[in-house]
């Protein structure tokens, strides 16, 4: 198994070991970079593509925060974790708008955390128990949202960001199972919906479920790789509110989710 290679950033050199130390220990790791701020962090991915980053909030130069949105804008396809002292909402609500993928406490056990960020760090935002507190609490968002893509690893880390952001999640590998949760009445505030899928695409789908009763005003978003102009008229024309290009920031999209459905 090829190992997960890793950059540390924190101004605590001996943070730094012990976490390195961990990490060892929990998984097939090669730490390929260390950094003590922003700054460093920024030269270092100009040469070293790593799987996953390790992000501390609080350092001199350049914070966290900063160096998480500057190093996106680079490369959006960097996974970064922040880790901080505080579980601050203000830092947590900036850094996962910045783009980051997760917000873990220092003190708290993160033993089971980083083993799902090294095993399949694409797969999930991941937040300590009393960060998801604190989300939990700030948010009253309890909409349904109904997922459909043909590609099941696409419906795997979607869902799981939406649910990390309050939502209800319902999901779909095909048009037909999608229609399935209509012909069931299931309570659908959403649809998001890939494009190109076998059978039926996206466009087709949701022109079909707008045909059913209560369904006709469901607001619907596509997803898609695609940047075909025939096919985005044939989705406007199908009633979709809009045409998101993957890959994206899962940030960006929730903002996206929640100006469509607020």
């Amino acid at each position: 198994m090829q190992k997960r290679k890793i950059i540390i950033v924190d101004d605590q050199t001996s943070y730094r070991s012990s976490l390195k130390n961990i990490l060892s220990i929990i998984g097939n790791i090669k730490v390929i970079g260390e950094a003590a701020n922003g700054v460093e962090y920024l030269k270092l991915i100009e040469t070293m593509r790593p799987d996953v980053t390790f992000m501390d909030i609080e350092m001199p130069k350049m914070d966290g925060i900063t160096a998480t949105k500057k190093a996106l804008e680079k490369d959006s396809s960097l996974i970064i974790i922040g880790l901080s002292l505080y579980a601050n909402e203000d830092y947590i609500n900036k850094l996962v708008d910045a783009g980051a993928r997760g917000y873990l406490l220092k003190l708290s056990n993160n033993y089971s955390l980083f083993k799902s960020i090294l095993n399949y760090p694409e797969a999930n935002i991941f937040f300590s128990d009393r960060v998801k507190t604190i989300i939990n609490k700030s948010t009253t968002r309890k909409k349904t949202i109904l997922i459909v893509d043909d590609f099941e690893t696409n419906t795997i880390v979607v869902a799981s960001a939406l649910r990390t952001a309050g939502y209800n999640v319902l999901k779909a590998v095909s048009a037909q199972e999608a229609i399935r949760y209509v012909i069931d009445d299931e309570d659908i505030d959403l649809v998001v919906a890939d494009f190109n899928m076998p059978n039926m695409n996206g466009a087709q789908m949701i022109k079909e479920i707008k045909k059913y009763k209560g369904y006709e005003k469901t607001p619907s978003l596509i997803l898609s790789s695609d940047n075909d102009q025939k096919k985005k008229k044939e989705a406007k024309e199908a009633g979709a509110l809009g045409w998101m290009r993957k890959p994206f920031q899962l940030a960006k999209f929730i903002n996206i989710i929640d100006n469509i459905i607020n």
